[in-house]
């Protein structure tokens, strides 16, 4: 890693004054999901210790490292003469075939172009290797034979299923694979002339993935041809198996309850191979039966880098007014004249001209998504007024509103069909981010599904017949990935039929939501936003292309809308909302001055604690004041002396009082409305930290919260996920290249981020872009990655385990465990961790224990199909009596990263698992994996608080402190169990009562 470090060391010299990398060297003697191959001269072996390729003795001993760490490179195999090393890497964003001699040098790339190339071997003679891709772009993987010596690639299967982990026999007249097909999971055998038999029947769909069925991985020939080893993961298991190729009969290999790795074993003869397991590599001898397994021990060097930086400065009491960034979804009218959005919780008209913009409404409630009618007199928008979010329409000159839907479940993104009697939106359907288009005939209530659920679509927008839908949808390249690309959907509404397309094959629309693509009025052409920049293509009546794009703006666009003739397009440049004539490319800004102001508490509160407990001492004292001054806490005594004159008293005397709880892994988006801010702070939740989303929506949010609209938590933002070139999300932005992620790193500037969390097809050299400028700006960045994030400085990752890049973790194995490399990364980083244990089976593991915690008060507050879905899940999770091997190892490792001193902050990335109750969920997880109540209430306390630099101002009951803290009734010290019996909250300063909290305006 000499070059890597090397690369740093300027970092390093800066002054102390100025960001700078502190380098953390040490030796790591396990590695979690590493592979292993085996030199033909059997004196070497190579390992891809967390992305890094390492060289050692066969026999085991010192690795030495021969990449430089910023490739993601995996799974190494040996040419046939043993002077090459072929492997994938992920340098340049997608996964490509290199090679590299065993000593370092001659790298060399393979592979090239916007598709996956994976798994490399080499063929007997070492003149090809053979591969899995998705280069078809059939939404599939498929086997290809590269020739190395010209490039060229060859197909060898296509099937809509997955073919992958192909093996070669050690005469080269059969491939063994591994396939997910239709007509039969397992691993297949295919001979030169293409004849394919299946050997091994294992897999199947996962139904539910905390318990995949057994799925088989990396076949591998033994040298004499006779057998393959394979492993299998699924089912709380995994185990390293042998085929007899002849019969087809099989047997356990590896001893119960191993933890064996997804990658190919490494034959040494005919009845010896190396496998990896247990964060070891392993030797095992077929003969005689019942061998002991020997371990080969490893010593690699790894360095991370402490990054140190001045945090970002944040203002909870300042009322000076600060202009409103918040602005979600405007369109302009047809006319050209005016603008409809949503900013602070309400709809705003702006006559362009005019910076004063009218209100159109003014309550609690959140009123969303405005769309004008053709003939420019209504808007559509949704709103929550009535408990869920339904479709309403005002009529602008009397301001009179009528309600259009009453569903059980909630609408969004309203839109007209171009006859002004009809409106389409989007409606909830079962499942997270799913939704169904509806269209709805204004006049006579009648209502038709235009589009079956999709996941995350925008809105939808139409050709001037009505004849066609158009709106972006995500593109999946293949089954074995969560990953794809947003492109156009068109739909037939009369057949109810979609089609996917696009203008620029293999690349991805920006944000989908409110970004288009979006039909002109007259439907000459569709406009969009790619790479963060507004373009335009020509188009017939189908909507196929007629013309070449045509990029419009030079700055970071968003929510683009039509005037009715086509020449003017309005966007909102990150902050500001822009209009661009589409003749001339002139782009002039909008004024508008709009404004929103902090609402801290005033006057004096005093809380009579019976218990008090700091947050930052293991200890509970009794018969405390905490007195408030404003939003800040001015004292802290004991009970008994006077109340200030004009004091308001809470009386707290039967209950324990403790800092509020953070929820540090949340997507929020607009869902529930006005009442999720009081969810929020039923759960005794006052902060959170959203780890990506809509940045319009998020700004929305925080705005609306800080300034008293409505009730809710200190919210702290990341904007999208900010993601390579594939992306699954709607509110996933890929990143083409450096120019586009300048502008994603002007808005993180502009918008005020007050983190940066980036996504699993970043890859490295972009990331290390993104956190020295991070660094700059005084904030963290997050993601998924341990190695080599953390020595280029990013400073906090997401899950124990999560999607990943690879199909496997390089964090957390299929069992649920993290090993040495993994403790130490974390530990000696200094980076925070927020594992979500909840996520990996912790909150289920408890809801189908212990169906109490849906009888709470809290709980009534979601919305009836939310509550009735939650207990159908633990009821079914119940029935099935299958325990979470995963949730305990994960707990174990959790463990183990406390004991290491590692920095961990509790979160759960709601609302995969409840918004709210899931964070006291994760809690008790951490207490039944070994923490002490202490030590698990400081995960959501003040180690929360250091993660977000906050420590000065929250996390801990302190004079000087901002006042956000709970009352419950118990002791959460005692029993963890406590800490959703939430009493009073209060949260910068203004104090609420439970009964107060449920109570839906």
């Amino acid at each position: 890693l000499l070059s890597f470090a090397l690369s740093l060391l300027p970092s390093v010299l800066h002054s102390a004054a100025a960001p700078r990398l502190e380098p953390v060297s040490f030796t790591v003697s396990e590695g979690t999901n590493i592979a292993a191959a085996v030199s033909p001269d059997r004196q070497l072996l190579a390992i891809d210790l967390q992305g890094t390729l390492f060289v050692l003795p066969a026999v085991g001993g010192t690795a030495r490292a021969i990449t430089d760490g910023l490739g993601d490179d995996r799974q190494p195999a040996f040419s046939p003469d043993g002077t090459r090393l072929a492997f994938q890497s992920f340098r340049d964003g997608n996964f490509h075939i290199w090679t590299i001699k065993p000593d370092g040098t001659d790298l060399k790339q393979h592979t090239r172009g916007p598709f996956d190339h994976r798994e490399p071997m080499w063929s007997p003679d070492g003149k090809k290797i053979i591969l899995s891709s998705d280069r078809a772009a059939a939404g599939s993987y498929d086997l290809w034979e590269l020739d190395v010596a010209t490039g060229e690639l060859a197909p060898l299967t296509k099937n809509p299923g997955d073919d992958f982990q192909p093996a070669y026999s050690p005469d080269g007249a059969t491939v063994a694979f591994v396939t997910t097909r239709a007509e039969g999971p397992g691993i297949y055998l295919r001979t030169a002339d293409g004849t394919e038999k299946k050997l091994v029947a294992l897999g199947g769909p996962v139904t539910n993935p905390q318990n995949p069925p057994p799925a088989p991985n990396a076949p591998a020939w033994s040298p004499d041809g006779k057998f393959l080893s394979y492993q299998v993961a699924g089912g709380g298991a995994t185990s390293l198996n042998l085929v007899e190729v002849a019969t087809g009969t099989t047997r356990v290999l590896s001893a119960d309850g191993e933890d064996v790795f997804p990658f190919r074993a490494a034959w040494l003869d005919a009845a010896t191979l190396l496998y990896t397991a247990d964060g070891k590599i392993k030797r095992l001898s077929l003969a005689p039966a019942g061998a002991p397994v020997t371990t080969l021990p490893f010593a690699a060097p790894l360095t991370v880098n402490r990054a140190h930086y001045t945090p970002k400065a944040h203002d909870f009491t300042g009322t000076a007014p600060k202009p409103v960034k918040g602005i979600r979804a405007p369109v302009v009218s047809p006319d050209g004249t005016q603008i409809a959005f949503t900013a602070l919780g309400d709809l705003w008209l702006l006559t362009i001209g005019n910076p004063k913009a009218q209100k159109l409404t003014d309550d609690v409630f959140f009123d969303a998504d405005p769309a004008w009618s053709p003939d420019g007199q209504r808007l559509a928008f949704v709103s929550d007024r009535s408990g869920n979010f339904e479709v309403y329409l005002m009529t602008l000159s009397d301001k009179k509103v009528i309600r259009l839907t009453d569903t059980p479940v909630d609408e969004s993104l309203p839109s007209w069909l171009p006859d002004g009697h009809s409106v389409a939106f989007m409606r909830q359907a079962p499942g997270n981010h799913v939704y169904t288009t509806e269209q709805l005939h204004v006049e006579t209530r009648e209502s038709r599904t235009l589009q079956k659920a999709v996941f995350q679509p925008s809105r939808p927008s139409f050709s001037p017949d009505g004849k066609l839908a158009l709106m972006a949808a995500v593109e999946t390249y293949a089954a074995r990935f969560r990953e794809g690309i947003s492109t156009f959907n068109v739909i037939d509404v009369a057949a109810a039929k979609s089609r996917l397309y696009s203008p620029f094959a293999t690349q991805s629309l920006a944000l989908r939501l409110r970004n288009g693509p979006l039909w002109s009025a007259d439907g000459k052409a569709v406009a969009y936003v790619k790479n963060d920049l507004l373009w335009t293509i020509a188009v017939d009546a189908t909507g196929k292309f007629t013309g070449a794009p045509t990029q419009h703006t030079r700055e970071l666009t968003d929510s683009p809308s039509w005037t009715a003739d086509g020449k003017t397009i309005v966007y909102l440049a990150t902050d500001r909302i822009k209009k661009v004539d589409l003749a001339t490319g002139s782009a002039v800004e909008i004024p508008l001055d709009l404004t929103w102001t902090n609402a801290p508490a005033t006057g004096i509160t005093v809380v009579r604690a019976g218990r008090f407990f700091d947050g930052l001492k293991n200890e509970v004292r009794t018969n405390i004041d905490v007195v408030i001054t404003g939003n800040r806490i001015t004292a802290i005594r004991p009970a008994g002396d006077p109340l200030p004159a004009g004091a308001k008293f809470i009386d707290a005397s039967q209950q324990t009082v403790l800092p509020g709880l953070f929820e540090m892994h949340t997507h929020l988006w607009s869902h529930y409305g006005e009442r999720i801010g009081r969810l929020w702070l039923a759960y005794g939740i006052t902060g959170l930290r959203e780890t990506g989303g809509d940045p319009a929506t998020s700004l929305e949010q925080r705005e609306t919260w800080r300034a008293g609209r409505r009730p809710g938590p200190m919210f702290f933002i990341t904007g999208p996920l900010m993601d390579g070139t594939r992306v699954f999300y709607g509110y996933s932005h890929p990143v083409a290249d450096d120019a586009n992620l300048d502008l994603e790193l002007e808005r993180v500037k502009r918008l005020d981020y007050d983190f940066i969390k980036t996504y699993v097809r970043m890859p490295d050299l972009m990331q290390r872009k993104v956190a020295a400028f991070a660094r700059e700006q005084g904030i963290r960045v997050s993601s998924h990655e341990i190695y080599p994030a953390t020595a280029y400085g990013i400073d906090a990752v997401e899950h124990l385990g999560a999607t990943s890049r690879r199909g496997y973790s390089p964090k957390y194995t299929a069992l649920g465990k993290g090993y040495d490399d993994v403790i130490q990364i974390i530990s000696r980083s200094g980076m925070f961790i927020t594992p979500t244990l909840s996520l990996q089976g912790g909150y289920m593991s408890v809801a189908a224990r212990d169906p109490s915690i849906f009888e709470t008060p809290q709980f009534k507050m979601y919305p009836e199909y939310f509550r009735d879905s939650a207990k159908a899940s633990a009821k079914a999770a119940a029935a099935s009596g299958s325990r979470s091997r995963n949730y305990e190892n994960g707990g174990a490792t959790v463990k183990k990263l406390q004991a290491a001193g590692a920095n961990i902050s509790a979160g759960t990335d709601s609302p995969f698992i409840p918004w709210g109750l899931s964070l006291h969920v994760e809690l008790w997880n951490y207490v039944e994996s070994g923490l002490t109540p202490f030590e698990a209430l400081q995960t959501a306390t003040i180690n929360a608080a250091r993660s977000l630099h906050l420590e000065s101002q929250l996390g801990s009951l302190e004079v000087g402190k901002i006042a956000n803290l709970i009352a419950v009734d118990g002791n959460p010290l005692a029993n963890i169990r406590d800490t959703q019996r939430i009493r009073h909250v209060l949260v910068n300063g203004h104090a609420h009562t439970l009964e107060e909290l449920l109570q839906a305006p």
